[in-house]
This record gives C-alpha cells, sequence and structure tokens, in this order.
C-alpha cells in the first residue's frame, strides 16, 4: 500500500527539520528568514499525522488478520528500531571523535550512562528526563512515536467502532485529544511543571498526542467523500493555520501556547496533505523518494544540518551573506542526508523490514 502523496508529505517533512536544524547553525540571519526557517520545526507534526493516517489505512488493510497486535508490534519494531540503534552507535563514535578533536583523548560523555542508554534502548526515553534528545540528536520524536504505537492499536478500536462516517466527528474525535491533553496539562501546570518550546513536556506524548488524534481523526473523515471541496479551499486553510501558528508562537509569546502551536500546526498539515492528494503533479519523483528514506535522513541529517554545518559556516561569515550561507549549508545537508540515506535504506532499513514482515507471516 503505496501513496505517492504521503511520500511526498513526509518528503516536506524532513526538508522542514533539517531547514530549522541548519537555521540553528548560522548566524545573523534577519528576523523572517529565521521566523520562516524555525517554523520548519514543525515538520514534526507534519510527520506524527501523516503516521497516525498511515497506521490507520494500515490497521484497516489488515482487519481480518489474526494475531494483530502481535504481527502489528513486530513490524513497527523492525520498522524503527534497527536504524534507530545504529544512529545510538553511529552519534556515540561521533562524540568519541569529537572528543579527540577537543582535548586530544577519548573521554565518554556523562550523557552516555547505563540508565539513558537503556532507556533509549527500550524505547522509554520519552518519559525519561536525562535520557530524551541527547542520546540520537532529535530521538525525542522516536521516542514519542513509539509511545503512540502502544496506545494506538486501542484508539483504532475506540475510532473504529465508535466513530460513524459523518463528517462532524472528525471535529469530536480532535477536540477529544485537545482537550484531553489540555487537562494533564494544566494539573501539570499547576504543579510547577510548565511547558516551553522543546522542553521535556513539550517533546513529551501527553503535549504532541493531539496531533496524533487529528491524523486519525483525518482517515475517518473519509477524505474521498467529505473533503471534496476545492483545492483552493486546503490552500486558503492551510496558509491561514499556519500564519496563526506562527502568530502565537512570535507575536504572543506565551510559554504555555506551547501546548497548543502543534495542534493548530497538524491542523494545517490535514489541508496540506488535502492539496497534494488532489494535485498529483505536486507529487514530483525526487520529492517522493526523499519520501521513502526520509526516516534514514532524520537519523542520519544531524552530521550535516549540526556538526559540519556548525564546524564550516564560521569560515564563511566575511564571505557570504547570512541567507546565502542557508541556503548553501541547507542544500548541502539535503544531499549528504540524502545520499547516505540511500545506503541506509538498501543495508538496514529495507532488510530489517523484511525481517519484520517475514517473523509477522510465520
Amino acid at each position: 500500500m503505496k501513496l505517492k502523496y504521503i511520500d511526498s508529505i513526509r518528503g516536506i517533512a524532513i526538508l522542514m527539520v533539517i531547514l530549522v536544524h541548519t537555521t540553528q547553525k548560522i548566524s545573523g540571519l534577519n528576523f523572517l528568514t529565521k521566523w520562516i526557517a524555525d517554523y520548519g520545526q514543525m515538520g514534526i507534526q507534519l510527520f506524527f499525522v501523516a503516521s497516525a493516517y498511515t497506521l490507520c489505512l494500515s490497521a484497516s488493510y489488515r482487519e481480518s488478520e489474526s494475531e494483530k497486535i502481535k504481527k502489528y508490534a513486530i513490524r513497527r519494531f523492525f520498522r524503527v528500531a534497527p536504524l534507530y540503534y545504529f544512529g545510538i552507535l553511529v552519534y556515540f563514535l561521533s562524540s568519541l571523535i569529537g572528543s579527540i578533536y577537543k582535548n586530544g583523548v577519548i573521554v565518554i560523555p556523562v550523557k552516555y550512562s547505563f540508565e539513558n542508554i537503556i532507556s533509549n534502548i527500550l524505547f522509554f526515553h520519552g518519559f525519561y528526563k536525562p535520557a530524551n534528545n541527547n542520546i540520537v540528536p532529535g530521538g525525542w520524536s522516536i521516542g514519542t512515536e513509539m509511545a503512540f504505537y502502544v496506545v494506538f492499536p486501542i484508539l483504532y478500536f475506540v475510532a473504529s467502532k465508535k466513530i460513524n462516517e459523518s463528517f462532524r466527528n472528525i471535529t469530536l474525535w480532535v477536540l477529544l485529544g485537545f482537550s484531553s491533553s489540555q487537562i494533564v496539562l494544566l494539573i501539570l501546570n499547576s504543579n510547577g511543571i510548565n511547558i516551553t518550546n522543546n522542553n521535556f513536556v513539550y517533546l513529551n506524548l501527553i503535549n504532541q498526542i493531539p496531533v496524533f488524534f487529528i491524523g486519525i481523526g483525518y482517515y475517518f473523515s473519509k477524505p474521498h467523500e467529505n473533503l471534496n471541496h476545492n483545492w483552493l479551499f486546503d490552500l486558503v486553510a492551510f496558509i491561514l493555520l499556519t500564519i496563526a501558528s506562527i502568530y502565537l508562537w512570535r507575536i504572543v509569546k506565551i510559554n504555555y501556547l506551547f501546548s497548543v502551536i502543534p495542534f493548530v500546526s497538524g491542523l494545517s498539515f490535514v489541508f496540506l496533505i488535502e492539496i497534494f492528494r488532489k494535485k498529483e503533479f505536486l507529487n514530483q519523483n525526487l520529492l517522493v523518494r526523499i519520501g521513502k528514506v526520509s526516516f534514514s535522513m532524520y537519523i542520519i541529517h544531524f552530521i550535516f544540518a549540526h556538526t559540519i554545518t556548525g564546524l564550516i559556516s564560521p569560515k564563511f561569515v566575511n564571505v557570504l551573506n547570512s541567507e546565502f550561507s542557508l541556503i548553501l549549508f541547507f542544500v548541502m545537508s539535503i544531499l549528504g542526508s540524502f545520499s547516505l540515506a540511500l545506503l541506509s535504506e538498501k543495508y538496514i532499513e529495507k532488510p530489517f523490514i523484511k525481517i519484520g514482515k517475514k517473523l509477522s507471516q510465520g
């Protein structure tokens, strides 16, 4: 079950993520460029919406399968774990090389404690602050996604049994996710556990689950039946919701709104997906191909967007303006990540996905 528009969306998501991480290593950008580039952070929410939507598609396709939960767990593990474990190894070795470069001797960073490593291996790091988002850069989203995988079968069962096909129920489903998350966050906030951009609470599934709910609600809205309005409507809705998200982020500047911003962005991405679903010409082969290897690119891209860009870009400060530097290193990061991702897909992703499928069929 391959959908070109979903691969295109994943391609856009990884390009957004690479953009924001490249931007973090480029100084002197004007505020407009910085605002636009920083919004690439929401590429993760685009991944989340697409992930929930495709999980529903897959679950529907396998409705008659025996031992569904067991086989689902095997497929998900072999889809994510081998490449993530590879990432743990790569960034550990990178840290050792970095310590030699800086100190002349091998120094194992404190973050590589037994607890942190085990938490990442078991994908529990999304609930253990010291281990989250440091063993593998950007690894928080993998922990959050894996946590969602655990609860997804329950959510899908409830959605498929309790929600009819009327369009209004996508609204009820989406609001259910948002309101339940807000209740928990308000309780945490009243106990001094606050949310700010990219802090532990922001990254946690509690804050991000409404975005996944949007993907589930989108699936059960039956797009081919209920979202048949003109694609121009989708474009306007996407732009307005994106502007609203940026406004809450950059203009209002209230930390608690980072419990709302991912949700608003997630809603905007439903309309973006609809545009790509309705306009086939947007699904260009290169974008689709990038989308197919987007997971590998996500794991690998920090080597280029952070490490290499961070080392080289300062040398161009007096030669190139900041905006041109951003374009240069953004393209370099894409090309480098894509090249290595093709190898990763061939030697890690596909072989282990095949193993997962074989085990789930046995």
